[in-house]
């Protein structure tokens, strides 16, 4: 199993996953996005549909660490020629989270080429405005998320998603003010992930009762505060 994540991620958690089992990559950073943001793998990537899906640039800069990371997990790759830069909306082509077969995005900011594959493979589109759909949210199970974004929470709870609502911040992303819940977390199998301590969050307890509730446990990575890395992306199940 592979967990991607932050080239940065507190050097703790990255021990604990690998402590887990875990072949952790560490995602290089794109000098076409911003630095607080440049290595966070919901911006650089989106997996889903068999598909790893990056921008031709970001392939070409990692061509051995993208086909490496494909091979193991059996993805073919696809790419895009789309503008990214470090200007929004065109860092976000790739922040989008695929729940069950719904595909919750920004459909004015995602790649065209990604709204394409989602027609293709008839995955439900769940719009939202948020075009940091993937940062501001926490995947707990194919049908049900947590987010401190309430524009998002309506979106998905009119989608029959299951929402946690949260309270906004209590997230790491330095020079920023505050990360997000999603950016400091990612599911796999029968548990959620969170990068640092979920006990640093004032809301931990009903986060932690929620992910009961859909039947998964809570793993807490290190003693530190939570961290935005940009999502933990677990490949290979």
């Amino acid at each position: 199993m592979i967990a991607l994540t932050d080239c940065r991620a507190n050097a703790s958690s990255v021990e604990t996953l690998k402590n887990m089992g875990f072949e952790v990559v560490l995602m290089p950073p794109s000098p076409s996005l911003q630095a607080g943001v440049a290595s966070h793998t919901d911006m650089l990537i989106f997996i889903g549909f068999g598909r790893l899906f990056c921008h031709e640039s970001y392939y070409n800069e990692n061509k051995n660490l993208i086909d490496s990371i494909a091979a193991k997990a059996e993805l073919s790759i696809s790419l895009t020629d789309e503008v990214w830069s470090a200007d929004y909306p065109h860092d976000v082509l790739f922040n989008a989270c695929q729940i069950g077969n719904k595909l919750i995005c920004n459909e004015k900011t995602v790649s065209k080429k990604l709204l394409d594959l989602a027609s293709q493979e008839s995955c439900q589109i769940v719009k939202v405005a948020q075009g940091y759909t993937k940062c501001s949210l926490c995947k707990v199970s194919e049908c049900a998320i947590i987010t401190s974004d309430k524009a998002i929470a309506r979106a998905c709870d009119g989608a029959q998603i299951d929402v946690l609502l949260i309270s906004e911040g209590h997230v790491s992303l330095p020079p920023y003010n505050f990360g997000f819940i999603g950016g400091a977390s990612g599911q796999c199998s029968d548990n959620v992930y969170f990068c640092g301590s979920l006990d640093t969050h004032p809301d931990s307890e009903i986060i932690k009762e929620f992910c009961k509730k859909h039947k998964k446990n809570v793993i807490s990575l290190s003693e530190c505060e939570l961290q935005d890395v940009g999502s933990i992306f677990f490949i290979g199940e």
